[in-house]
């Protein structure tokens, strides 16, 4: 006799997702889910974390499960972490004019077959406390059958070295603080903590605990609200660098504003025109590495060195595992002869990063022990070289020149430079 796969219980957790939605396949009167990021493990840089904002998906034989259900969050403790109700209803339509469902709150369900559903969990949310799997249960007639689980895992970021803050401050999306408030619902007493570049003294003044002074639990002033600080002190500088998104218990500062780029454009504009040397164009790049934000960074190296043959003004490893290394030119450098010809000025900063990608090719491990970086951090090396103006050469030359194929190099001026500010800073005003 052949047994059946179907569960005892007729419904089936399927995950969680940032969106969906039941649309109209094609010019048909079927319908279809459009799912964005069905998932059944959760990762986080902190914990305490509120589960809300999401999507709750569930496969559901409708001959077999009664017209509510009950569904509870277990932990490996089996306490309750919170619990999910709802119910439906049938509605008889006709299979001509059959219109889209509204917000979701109708499906088509064939007889005698599974259906999938999701439904979203906005205003009520529930606390993880801490990692670790947690069971998705079925509360019928006083017993609980597990339908599935959620496993909740710790990201450690990458620590806060001079790269690691550097490349954080070449990101145009990135937060110079995060900050956090744990809150007893019985006492309503507040803990503060924050993770920062640098120590904020305004922050500090508001009660804020800086993140390297946080002990290892908060005990609420009534006893009654116990909140291990340990994840969230060693991780939560990680928010940094990422796309900044406030929530009530998590709140960021963003690293720029409008204000502070035109204050840079505003000096970096009358320096290129002033014919610095390399040095002073190191120094001002490295003091404000936002003008290198179209390298997206997950670490950046100032002079890093190329074994002993070589030193590098910049080196970046992207999120892609790419190596740039950046060689910066004078701003008057010259980049065309009359012709449109490349200059001997420019050539031979070319010559200079293909000498670099060479090395770096050839004794590629060496290289990435030299610089500090280690050898799983980066699958391939590319060349960058930064020089001259657009000024004073002919719109079709320098146009030309920057279309020249030279394989692993790229060549930007300082214009381009300006420009791409200009664009960040456009941008901004319309946000």
């Amino acid at each position: 006799m052949k047994k059946s796969l179907m569960p005892e219980s007729g419904i089936v957790f399927l995950g969680i997702c940032e969106r969906a939605i039941y649309v109209r396949d094609g010019n048909t009167n079927l319908f279809k889910w459009n799912i964005l990021g069905l998932k059944n493990i959760i990762l986080s840089y902190i914990f305490p974390i509120k589960l809300r904002n999401i999507w709750i998906g569930l496969a559901i034989y409708i001959d077999k499960v009664t017209d509510k259900v009950d569904l509870r969050i277990i932990d490996k403790e089996k306490k309750e972490v919170g619990s999910i109700r709802f119910s439906w209803e049938n509605i008889q339509q006709e299979s001509k004019g059959v219109k889209p469902p509204s917000y979701n709150s109708m499906v088509i369900v064939p007889k005698n077959n599974w259906v999938t559903v999701f439904f979203p969990i906005k205003e009520t949310y529930f606390v993880i406390r801490k990692p670790g799997t947690y069971h998705i249960c079925l509360s019928q007639q006083d017993e609980l059958n597990v339908i599935g689980q959620l496993v909740f895992a710790v990201i450690k970021p990458a620590p806060l070295t001079q790269e690691r803050i550097a490349a954080i401050k070449s990101d145009p999306t990135a937060a110079k603080a995060a900050r956090m408030d744990f809150e007893c619902k019985k006492c309503f007493s507040k803990f503060k903590m924050y993770a920062a570049l640098e120590p904020d003294k305004k922050l500090e003044a508001d009660g804020y605990l800086r993140d390297i002074k946080v002990p290892d639990e908060y005990i609420c002033d009534c006893g009654k609200t116990h909140i291990d600080l340990r994840v969230p002190r060693e991780n939560l500088h990680g928010l940094l660098g990422s796309r900044i998104r406030q929530n009530e218990e998590l709140d960021f500062i963003p690293l720029y504003e409008k204000s502070v780029l035109e204050g840079l454009r505003d000096r970096f504009i009358p320096l290129i025109n002033s014919k610095p040397d390399e040095g002073k164009l190191q120094i001002f790049i490295q003091e404000n590495p936002i003008l290198l934000h179209q390298f997206p960074a997950e670490k950046l190296f100032f002079k890093p060195p190329l074994l002993t043959q070589y030193v590098a003004d910049f080196g970046i490893v992207t999120p892609q595992k790419e190596l740039v290394l950046i060689e910066i030119e004078k701003a008057h450098t010259r980049l065309m002869i009359k012709n449109g010809g490349v200059a001997a000025e420019l050539n031979h900063a070319f010559d200079q990063i293909r000498n670099w990608l060479y090395v770096a090719d050839k004794h590629r491990l060496a290289v990435l022990d030299s610089i500090g970086i280690e050898k799983d951090e980066v699958s391939s090396v590319r060349g960058v070289v930064i020089a001259g103006r657009d000024s004073s050469y002919d719109e079709k030359h320098i146009r030309k020149l920057k279309a020249i194929d030279l394989g692993k190099i790229s060549f930007l001026t300082y214009d381009d430079l300006l420009f791409a500010l200009d664009i960040l800073i456009r941008k901004m005003y319309v946000a």
